[in-house]
């Protein structure tokens, strides 16, 4: 028997009125089944304060004479007066019937509580994660922001200059463009038509000046190729000769090791 159908015995075992092999069974649960001694304990104490809740009704005045009536066997004359244990049996049966309808409404009520906090919880449980998308998506609408804001700055300096990198045999379809500014030696690259990077691996900048290249940031692309990279002040930016993009590990390196993809000469306008 399955721990629900003792939890449905619980209000009967509440009002004694349990026999036979379920009373066993119920017994033999109570034992090992903490959920089960809990609820028979909530409708014990339920049952002790039912009748408390009744209004006394006083019966009607033709009662024990309809009583008396109906128990007499025919033929006979009238028996004598029903002794109080059979009065007290019948009162009993009546309670019984009663705090048993008591519990049948008082275990819908709280299977219906029980409903009710169940989709409450699920109901918060979905406006949590709406939030949650809220502030990614209000997250991402700010660094787009942040970044038109940055680049509506560079491109209104004088000074600032545009570079076209051409994609290479590693990635043909591939092409980007570099806003850079030697005196405040900020760059911008916006990236189209690249592959995504494979597992492990991260597209990395580069600035060529007068020696060996100097590493600029890694990035990733989107679905759809294209990406938009800010990178970081380094000092080779000021004279900068070249622009290139390789594919290394995701960390990064300190010299380039893998394909180039792109690359384009800093003084194109």
């Amino acid at each position: 028997m399955s721990e629900e159908r003792f939890l449905e015995l619980a209000p009967l075992a509440a009002l004694g009125a349990l026999d036979g092999e379920d009373q066993k069974a119920f017994d033999e649960a109570l034992r090992s089944s903490m959920p089960c001694r809990a609820e028979l304990a909530a409708f014990e104490l339920v049952a002790a304060r039912l009748p408390l809740a009744l209004e006394p009704v006083a019966p009607p005045s033709s009662l024990r004479e309809h009583v008396i009536a109906a128990v007499a066997p025919p033929g006979h004359g009238r028996p004598e007066a029903p002794s109080r244990s059979w009065l007290f049996s019948l009162l009993a049966a009546a309670m019984a019937l009663i705090m048993g309808l008591g519990y049948l409404v008082v275990r819908r009520d709280r299977d219906v509580a029980r409903r009710e906090a169940a989709g409450a919880r699920s109901g918060l449980e979905a406006l949590g994660r709406e939030l949650t998308e809220a502030n990614v998506a209000l997250s991402a609408l700010r660094q787009d922001l942040a970044r038109e804001r940055a680049v509506g700055e560079l491109v209104a300096q004088p000074d600032s200059r545009l570079a076209r990198l051409t994609g290479l045999p590693a990635a043909p379809k591939a092409s980007a463009r570099i806003v850079w500014n030697p005196g405040s030696r900020r760059a911008i690259l916006f990236v189209r038509g690249l592959d995504a990077a494979p597992a492990g691996k991260a597209y990395e900048v580069w600035v060529i000046a007068q020696a060996a290249p100097v590493p600029a940031g890694v990035f990733q692309v989107g679905a759809d190729g294209s990406a938009v990279f800010t990178l970081p002040v380094v000092e080779e930016t000021a004279r900068a000769k070249t622009f290139a993009v390789t594919l290394e590990p995701a960390a990064g390196t300190m010299a380039p090791t893998g394909p180039m993809v792109l690359a384009g000469a800093a003084g194109g306008s």
